[in-house]
């Protein structure tokens, strides 16, 4: 699965929610000499640099053939929509957020029409509710906007955790952790199978050597009988 299928890019049947939703993303910040529009913050999006963010940012499906001249498009549809990749994207758990390496971290509330994914959504407006930065430039802009500002992400998380999605998605979003706990787990069971069947071919080649062959038939019997079992312990 790509992240923009787990953050809601995909369409995977996943209903659309019509309400608020918090989430989490990350921003470029502008240079002090790149040209902010007024009312806008000096953040940039991470994936199309030439939308700055203004407080609250409305979504826009535009043809990616016009994604630097957004004057000249004219939207086919609301976004986001089912099928299309437009809409404003954020992530359930702040640590997906760092999947894609920006310098600015926040959280954000998603409103109007929100479409879920796997690990983050899709939505219609996406207001800044508070960042993690050390700019003194986008604190004074930010805090000016009525954003909240921290100087540490775990101070953030704490005043704006995720949300209990369950009652949406039917079970609670995979974390970043325990996707990586997962995978550590499958690896200690792969290698454990390699262990045992070249344990197995060893017993079996020694009990053919060493033993008269009942005795070697029945040890071959039992490294098998060994080596199955072992399997269905580490089946998941």
């Amino acid at each position: 699965m790509s992240d923009m299928v787990a953050c809601g890019g995909g369409d995977e049947g996943r209903p659309f929610v019509a309400g608020t939703l918090r989430g989490y993303r990350t921003w470029h910040p502008l240079t002090r000499w790149s040209k902010v529009p007024d009312g806008s913050l000096p953040l940039a999006a991470v994936a199309q640099r030439d939308v700055v963010w203004p407080p609250t940012l409305t979504a826009r499906c535009i043809p990616p053939r016009f994604a630097g001249d957004v004057g000249m498009v004219q939207t086919k549809h609301d976004a986001p929509r089912s099928g299309c990749t437009c809409g404003i994207y954020a992530w359930y758990d702040p640590v997906d957020a760092g999947i894609f390496n920006a310098r600015v971290f926040g959280a954000v509330q998603a409103s109007g029409l929100i479409l879920m994914g796997d690990r983050g959504f899709r939505a219609e407006r996406a207001r800044i509710t508070a960042i993690v930065t050390r700019n003194r430039r986008i604190a004074a802009a930010c805090s000016d906007a009525g954003i909240a500002v921290y100087r540490h992400r775990r101070d953030l998380i704490r005043e704006h955790p995720p949300e209990d999605l369950t009652s949406l998605l039917g079970h609670p979003p995979v974390t970043t952790e325990e996707r990586e706990l997962g995978r550590a787990r499958q690896r200690r069971a792969n290698r454990t199978l390699v262990f045992a069947l070249c344990g197995r071919t060893a017993v079996i080649v020694a009990a053919a050597l060493a033993l008269p062959w009942p005795a070697a038939v029945l040890a071959a019997v039992i490294a098998e009988v060994v080596l199955i079992m072992l399997i269905m312990t580490l089946a998941p």
